[in-house]
């Protein structure tokens, strides 16, 4: 009497071709196989409602690598062909949709009896959600969930960075430490969700006197900073000063509440014998504190 189970018997009177093209869509998400010469052999089933089309060869499939990384793809294929040894890359390429997928490809390459090279294959895996979940962990770590500002620490490694830069170019930056004034009677007076819109417009309104390499940052509460790369001289800063002054200012509208705010904002610019983060916080801080103590609503320059 056989041995054989009933699943043993089926497989076996599987033909060969089709028994391998159902283990490999078992195993990949998408799999495309081309010849020596590039042009396809075999694409998986669900190739083209993935990316959208089938390659007719392998640069058509390179052309939907997006450009940042189509040298990579090219080195892969390179390195594969040359050395006869799989090799693994990620890259991001264009989906059905236009959409962009984040792909864990896998290039294998597939030889005769006598070892030559006849055809490669892509092995790929979407890892685009794993992608999507590592961003918002990242944006979770360095930025503020309320505002979606730069947080303390994500500030920190920026002045780090603009410190190392201005000690090798010598290029002045400012450091802006801003105070919401009496922002605890906001929050005391009309409630917590008036003061998280009141932020969210803030931001929105200092964002709006700033350039796009600015670093406007939270700290926590109701105070910020604003990194000022490359600034050509003290107006410059003064000027982008007195815009923020000028925007807060202005009458807030906010969930039926009308009433009145001002800053205050302490600057400290870098010199080429400063190169410590911690001295610059320090110098922003006093400065800060001079504007407090001359009644706020205005900016003041610490002066060494």
């Amino acid at each position: 009497m056989s041995n054989e189970t009933s699943s043993d018997f089926i497989i076996s009177k599987l033909p060969k071709t089709l028994l391998a093209r159902q283990i490999i869509e078992q195993a990949w998400e998408l799999y495309c196989q081309f010849d020596v010469h590039g042009k396809l052999i075999y694409a998986s089933s669900r190739f083209n409602e993935r990316m959208g089309f089938v390659p007719d060869h392998i640069e058509q499939f390179i052309e939907a690598v997006e450009s940042d990384f189509r040298l990579d793809v090219y080195k892969l294929v390179v390195n594969t062909l040359k050395t006869k040894t799989s090799s693994r890359l990620e890259f991001r390429a264009r989906g059905a949709g236009e959409a962009y997928l984040w792909l864990e490809c896998t290039a294998i390459p597939f030889c005769d009896e006598k070892g030559e090279l006849i055809e490669i294959a892509f092995a790929l895996q979407d890892r685009t959600r794993n992608k999507s979940q590592e961003s918002h962990l990242v944006a979770m770590a360095f930025h503020d969930p309320l505002t979606g500002l730069p947080n303390r620490r994500l500030f920190k490694e920026r002045l780090h960075q603009l410190l190392q830069l201005a000690k090798r170019t010598d290029r002045v930056f400012a450091l802006l430490y801003v105070d919401i004034d009496d922002f605890k009677i906001i929050n005391d007076t009309m409630g917590h969700d008036i003061g998280d819109a009141f932020l969210q417009v803030f931001v929105a309104r200092v964002q709006g006197c700033l350039r796009e390499n600015d670093t406007f940052a939270r700290m926590g509460g109701d105070e910020f900073t604003i990194l000022l790369p490359a600034v050509d001289c003290l107006e410059h800063v003064e000027s982008i000063a007195q815009r923020i002054l000028a925007s807060i200012e202005q009458t807030w509208e906010i969930q039926g509440h009308s009433f009145h705010s001002t800053v205050s904002i302490g600057i400290t610019m870098y010199r080429s014998n400063l190169t410590d983060a911690t001295q610059m916080m320090k110098e922003v801080d006093i400065a800060l504190y001079q504007v407090k103590g001359k009644g706020r609503n205005h900016y003041q320059f610490y002066s060494h």
